[in-house]
Parts: C-alpha cells; sequence; structure tokens
C-alpha cells in the first residue's frame, strides 16, 4: 500500500533502529522473506481463521522461519463499522497476494452475508474464538504467545491462567468498537490485576515520546507502534522506518531528562500529573 519494498524495508528499518517488527497477517511478502531479509527480532500477528488446518500451518510456519513470538488478536471476532475505509474504498493492487490468509476462492461461505451486502462475520477469520483455541495454538506453536486486543483485567487474569507469556493492550486502533475506552485509559486496570506476573505491551496512539512515558508509567513493559512507522515507510523507506524509531526513541529521551528520571525502571506514577477535581477536572 505504502511502498514497493513493504515488509522487506520494515524490517530492514526496524532491525537498524534495535526494535521488534511484528510481521502483519495481512502481509503481502510470505514470512520466509522477511526474515530473510531481516536484521532484528521477528514476532508474527495471528489471525485465527475458520480453517483450523491453515492456520495450524501458518503457525509452525512462522515459527520455523525464526519469528519469536505470537502476537494472536483476539479483539475481532467481527468487523465495526469502518466508515472512513469503506469510503476510501481501497483494493489490493493487481498482482499482490496475502500468502498467510486464504485464497478467496477456498474461504468457506456462510449465512453471514446480507443485510444490505453487508457481511457481519468475514468469511476467514475464526468468529467464535474461545480458550480451548489459544491452548491449541501454544501447543503446537513452540514459541512464547501474547494476546493482542486485551482491555477486560478478568481477561488478563485468565490470560496468565492459561500461560500466555503477555498480553497487549489494545482496542485495534479504536476501529472496530465504538466508545470503546483509550488504550492509555485501560492500561491500568489491566497492570494492577496482573501485578507483574507477566509483561504488559501498550499498542495504539503512540505518537510522541512523552505517550511512551505515559504508558510506562503506567505499568506498560513497553508500546508498540503502527501509522508512525507508516509514514516513515511511505516517505524514504527502510531509512524512513528507522528514523520514526529514532525520532520517538530521541523524545523518549529528552522526556526522561526533563523529568529527571536516568533509567526505564524510574519512570514511575510520580511523573503523572493529575488535574485538581472541580470544573477544571
Amino acid at each position: 500500500m505504502l511502498h514497493p519494498d513493504g515488509e522487506l524495508a520494515t524490517a530492514r528499518g526496524a532491525g537498524r533502529a534495535g526494535a521488534v517488527y511484528v510481521v502483519s497477517s495481512f502481509t503481502n511478502t510470505p514470512v520466509e522473506d522477511v526474515a530473510k531479509g531481516a536484521s532484528g527480532p521477528l514476532w508474527f500477528q495471528l489471525y485465527v481463521q475458520r480453517d483450523r488446518a491453515f492456520t495450524r500451518d501458518v503457525v509452525q510456519r512462522v515459527a520455523a522461519a525464526g519469528c519469536g513470538a505470537l502476537c494472536v488478536t483476539v479483539d475481532s471476532p467481527t468487523f465495526g463499522a469502518r466508515n472512513r475505509q469503506a469510503r476510501a474504498g481501497y483494493e489490493l493492487r493487481a498482482g499482490l497476494t496475502r500468502p498467510h490468509l486464504p485464497p478467496p476462492s477456498e474461504r468457506p461461505h456462510g449465512p453471514d452475508a446480507g443485510r444490505g451486502g453487508l457481511q457481519l462475520f468475514p468469511d476467514w477469520v475464526e468468529p467464535a474464538l474461545t480458550w480451548r483455541d489459544i491452548g491449541w495454538i501454544r501447543s503446537c506453536s513452540g514459541v512464547p504467545v501474547l494476546l493482542k486486543g486485551v482491555l477486560d483485567p478478568d481477561d488478563a487474569e485468565r490470560a496468565v491462567g492459561e500461560g500466555i507469556s503477555a498480553v497487549i493492550v489494545s482496542n485495534h486502533g479504536a476501529r472496530n468498537l465504538d466508545t470503546l475506552p483509550a488504550t492509555l485509559d485501560a492500561l491500568p486496570r489491566v497492570v494492577e490485576r496482573i501485578a507483574g506476573r507477566i509483561p504488559v505491551l501498550l499498542d495504539g496512539g503512540i505518537r510522541r515520546g512523552t505517550d511512551i512515558v505515559k504508558a510506562l508509567a503506567m505499568g506498560a513493559t513497553a508500546v508498540l507502534i503502527g501509522r508512525p512507522y507508516l509514514y516513515g515507510l511511505a516517505v524514504a523507506g527502510d531509512a524512513g522506518v528507522e528514523r520514526v524509531v529514532a525520532i520517538l526513541r530521541n523524545e523518549l529521551e529528552m522526556a526522561m531528562g526533563l523529568l529527571g528520571r536516568t533509567t526505564i525502571p524510574s519512570i514511575d506514577p510520580s511523573v503523572l500529573w493529575d488535574l485538581p477535581s472541580g470544573p477544571l477536572g
């Protein structure tokens, strides 16, 4: 969509920047090719398919390619009303494929279409994902499994009990369910419930180094970025991706210096300024 080298450029830029690259299920480049050109660690973001044999093959394939972890998206049994996306009318350019999703001709078809042509459940994603499925994925992956899309502390607690390696607090870019809380608002409750037993990552809304400070201060172990690196990729390919990460790191270090914090662990809730209660609160 944004650069001819796509995921290959992203992997190169992320590696040079010292960042983990989470390869998307929607990538147009096979994970094996991404891994060959990568100079840093790779994870893989997984949508569980209705076709479990296909899902198992993808899981084992990405592990064999060297992806060190699976980020299983658990917040999308269906999609929301993505009006801006619908208005944009984007379609995949001719000649491009999505090698980690079933081809359209092989996707199951059911009674989900209707309602004026709208599709309630996409024909390729599992709409009834359960904890049993997550256990099955862990059993056939051989790599740590993270859950992406956790907002409810009860789900976070269950994830710990199920042997999940980390949770990612995410609202899917606020593109699915309207009026969901911002990830930063949901983060403290999840952190409190997990109580340091597994890492908590935050995904979404990171645009400045000060955003990273806030997330770390509220208990996040690390943050993920999406849109910022895409802008860098569009402008300058792998160099743009590297530059975006460098800008965020530089802004983070500036903020730490101005706050008098010399290490990441020293970024705690005391750096946050709470507004007074009342008319301005």
